[in-house]
């Protein structure tokens, strides 16, 4: 196997339940092997695919305010982006809480039910790979931040009665999510296509598929530019990957700018307009005793967006330079980008609900403010910068001087790293 995010060709060791192999040269997770997972998987797909539908169908909250109430679904805040003509933070949302968590719900089943029945049907392996590649893109835990947020929010001036379709909307975070990380993906390739080695001549650089880890010889990777199990692009270091990180961190940045200096959220009460930034709902937490969950949001609002751009930044430049030290602490720096940037849609949630939730004529409206659009981009193009940047260039200076060539960083062969086994919950990774 041969490691993503450093290139090094792994000698894997057997391994038992309970335990998982890293990569010994930067500490990847390289497989956790699971027992008697094909039920648990299967048995937790079917949940969610009635939950998503249940949760879809009943009142997810009702919002009473001066005797009127208003009814909230999951797709409420969709329509209501949409009637303010912000159609590009409806689709966004749209795209990120029902179409995509839809999808996965979909792939689970078509995957693990014909699996369970040992039936190929056509297309698995595709859907599998865009399972795989848009995880990153299924927001539905997020999406429950900002519901406890918004429900925190208005529960000061107004009742909020929580729905049925509130409280399988939580359970069907939870299945979902288990029933992905159940499933012994590695097991679901080997079915799928039981072929994971494909090379042209033995002493060819080995490099490995990012979607299905497959291993790839130089010469197809050279030849056709694809995975030939799964159809995935494969490169020997991704195209212009420092040219396209580059540019949507500086795009980030710039936009950075004005989801700060605008307001992010328009309120009208009894006439009197409200404007509201970032900053300023973290305050109103904390003004109101809650600060935990100010803290929460200022974290993922504030902190994150800006912690991800400086991270971005020092790797690209590191890259850039060449630097050779301390490549596991950079690759470790890389894997946190990768993790916590999309947990700062929070707050373009957040504004979606409540422009949903409080629209009772004068007595109260919300309205989104000119900030949305731009900090939503910002966590969009810091996501995107994240996934173009190859972590692979990290460890090619540091293969340069230790004699081992540029190429052999790919997957040498020659030198492979030593593939260690260590418990679950060890803290290494």
């Amino acid at each position: 196997m041969v490691c993503r995010d450093c290139g090094a060709l792994q000698t894997l060791v057997p391994v038992a339940p309970g335990q998982e192999l890293v990569c010994g040269r930067c500490g990847n997770l390289l497989k956790r092997p699971a027992s008697d997972w094909l039920d648990k998987a299967t048995a937790l797909a079917v949940a969610a695919g009635i939950l998503f539908i249940s949760a879809n169908v009943y009142t997810f909250m009702t919002l009473k305010l001066a005797g009127i109430e208003q009814d909230i679904s999951i797709l409420s805040g969709v329509l209501a982006l949409a009637a303010n003509d912000r159609w590009i933070l409806s689709a966004l949302v749209l795209l990120t809480i029902f179409l995509l968590p839809a999808f996965e719900a979909f792939a689970l089943l078509y995957l693990l039910i014909p699996h369970r029945l040992q039936r190929r049907l056509p297309g698995q392996i595709t859907i599998f790979r865009w399972l795989v590649e848009l995880q990153p893109w299924i927001m539905l835990d997020v999406f429950l931040l900002g519901v406890l947020v918004t429900t925190v929010k208005l529960g000061d001036n107004a009742t909020v009665e929580v729905g049925p379709g509130m409280l399988l909307f939580f359970a069907l975070v939870f299945v979902l999510q288990l029933g992905y990380r159940v499933m012994n993906k590695d097991s679901l390739w080997t079915w799928l296509s039981p072929n994971n080695r494909f090379i042209s001549d033995r002493s060819e650089m080995l490099y490995d598929c990012h979607a299905c880890k497959a291993i790839v010889g130089l010469s197809i990777v050279e030849t056709q530019g694809h995975c030939p199990r799964c159809n995935a692009e494969v490169h020997t270091r991704t195209p212009h990957s420092l040219q396209r990180t580059t540019a949507l961190t500086l795009a980030a940045a710039i936009l950075y700018i004005p989801a700060n200096l605008f307001d992010i959220m328009k309120y009208d009460e009894l006439g009197v307009n409200y404007d509201s930034t970032i900053f300023a709902g973290v305050i109103d937490l904390a003004h109101h005793g809650l600060w935990i969950l100010a803290l929460v949001v200022f974290v993922a609002s504030v902190v994150v967006p800006v912690a991800k751009l400086l991270m971005l930044s020092f790797l690209v430049w590191s890259v850039h330079t060449r630097m050779n030290r301390a490549p596991r602490q950079r690759i470790k720096l890389y894997r946190l980008t990768e993790l916590v940037g999309r947990w700062s849609m929070v707050d373009v949630y957040v504004v979606t609900l409540l422009t949903a939730a409080v629209q009772f004529g004068i007595i109260g409206a919300v309205a989104p403010g000119p900030a949305l659009l731009p900090f939503a981009a910002v966590v969009v193009l810091t996501m995107l910068a994240a996934e173009t940047f190859d972590p692979r260039l990290i460890w090619d200076p540091v293969d340069q001087a230790n004699g081992a060539g540029e190429e052999s960083s790919g997957a040498a062969a020659r030198n492979p790293a030593v593939t260690q086994q260590q418990p679950i919950g060890s803290g290494t990774h």
